[in-house]
Parts: structure tokens; sequence; C-alpha cells
């Protein structure tokens, strides 16, 4: 995953109104110097006496960074304690540039504050698996922000991170999910008004460049479906917006590893927005 005074306190509600684009900044390592003063936040009990909470906060002249996990991340200690830690090292980061960039400016203009917001939530949950979805949103002094969607898979047995392609199996032909997932973006696309077609510019897309989560079943403790998330650029333009996409478990079963096949059964518990629009928002 890139004058007038902009405010740059800008919600996702916005995004879609703006056609413009933005440059990406790439975040760079926290200072020790960072002189950004945390706010205080509810608090998450976790393993071994550690804690972390459900919420990051910082701010400053040049940027205000955030960070939202939903409570139920909680429940699952080394998950929660990995996410907290790796979601505020890259807002501090992006916090750290923020200043360096503040300081290169020459005054011209004032000074836009940055903005970074990341938001993580449960999509669904097996008991072996857990299917995180999160949002992120930067602004850099654009016209707008930039943002887009994550996901994140973790194997309760392993009490690891796994990545998406784990799911499936060794050598298996994907390219009855890119169809799935092809045919999922047309179907959506007609239910938008605007959207640009599928052709010239924008076309289909393989599944490994979009960000998949899972989908709840109508049978508890189970997967119903693959939610499949495409961030604005991917199949439209940055007006046209995200996708949010729910394939049923039909689709993909024969691509399933073995080792994750029993997680998955029933029908999907929802099939989403006709016209791809996202469930969730910051």
């Amino acid at each position: 995953m890139k004058s007038p005074t902009v405010v740059p306190a800008v919600t996702l509600a916005l995004l879609f109104t703006l056609g413009a684009c933005e440059r990406r900044q790439a975040p760079t390592s926290p200072s020790a110097s960072q002189a950004m003063t945390p706010l205080q936040a509810p608090k998450a009990q976790t393993q071994a006496g550690a804690v972390r909470p459900l919420t990051f906060k910082q701010a400053d002249p040049a940027a205000e960074v955030s960070l939202t996990l939903s409570a139920e991340i909680g429940r699952y200690p080394a998950l929660h304690i990995l996410l907290y830690d790796r979601e505020t090292a890259q807002l501090k980061a992006f916090a750290t540039k923020a200043e360096a960039d503040r300081k290169a400016d020459d005054g011209q203009y004032p000074w836009r504050q940055y903005t970074g917001e990341r938001q993580w939530a449960v999509a669904a949950a097996t008991p072996r698996l857990i299917s995180l979805r999160g949002m992120w949103l930067d602004y850099t002094g654009g016209a707008h922000p930039n943002h887009g969607s994550s996901a994140l898979l973790w194997d309760t047995a392993a009490n690891k991170e796994i990545k998406p392609a784990a799911l499936f199996r060794p050598g298996a032909d994907m390219k009855a999910l890119d169809k799935a997932i092809c045919d999922a973006v047309a179907a959506a696309k007609r239910h938008r008004e605007g959207a640009d077609p599928l052709d010239g510019v924008f076309g289909c897309v393989k599944w490994t460049e979009t960000t998949l989560a899972l989908a709840p079943s109508t049978e508890a403790g189970k997967f119903g479906g693959l939610m499949v998330l495409i961030d604005p650029y991917v199949v439209g333009s940055y007006a046209e917006g995200d996708y949010e996409l729910i394939l049923p478990l039909s689709t993909f079963r024969s691509l399933l590893a073995p080792t994750y096949l029993d997680a998955f059964a029933g029908s999907l518990k929802s099939p989403g927005n006709p016209d791809g629009s996202l469930s969730l928002r910051m």
C-alpha cells in the first residue's frame, strides 16, 4: 500500500467526494526525542502481567495519530500485544516523519497538520482462527487523505500470525478465486453509480492484489466465506471508493488447506452490500 487552507481533520465519510491524488509519505524510524504526550486510554490486562491499552493517541503541531482496537481483541493477549505494539510503532514513525517535514517546510503556506488513524476489529472468529480487519487513514498535507484496509489472521493453536496464503493448499490453482473476485467486482459496480468499467484503465485483479479477511457463518464457530477488501485506485478511481465483497464458501472450498478446512462450514451470515460498500467505517 499513495495554497488554500485545508482542514486536515477529515472523516472517511468525505473521502468518496474527493478526486485528487495525494502522495504517500514513507514512515521513518521513531526518534528517541519524539516530543508527543500520550493521552490516557482504557487498559486491557494481558498475559504475564503485561498491559496494553485498547486505544492510543498522540498529538503535537506536526501530527495527530490514533489507534482504536475493539474490546474483543483484548480477549487474545498475544494477538493484542503484537497488534498494539506494531501499530503504535508505525504511528510514532509517521509522527516523527511529520515533525521532520514541518521543520523542513519553507513556510510559504500554513502548515497542515498530518493525521494518521488506525482502527481494528474482529471480522469473524473460530476456536482455531481469529480474523481481524483494519482500516487506515493517512493525511500528509495534500488535497485529500489516503485510506485503505488491512487484515490479520491469528492461529490460536500456534499462537501466531499466519499469512492468507496458508489457508490454501500448496499448488492450488487460484484462478477460480481470481474469477470469483472479478465477477463480484463487476456485479458490485453495476449497483454503484458512476463506477468505472472493468476495461481500459481498470481491470480484474488477482486475489493477491486484495486484502482478505474471513466472513462469519450461519453455523456457530465456523467461517462461511471470504471478505475481499479492495482499496481505492485498484479497480476504480479514488472517487469510486473502496469495495467490500463477500464470497460464499462454494467459490473457494476446494482450494482450502486440510489444516484449516474444518474451520469452514454453513452459509454466509451476511452477503454484504450489493454495491460493495464498506460495512465498517472510521
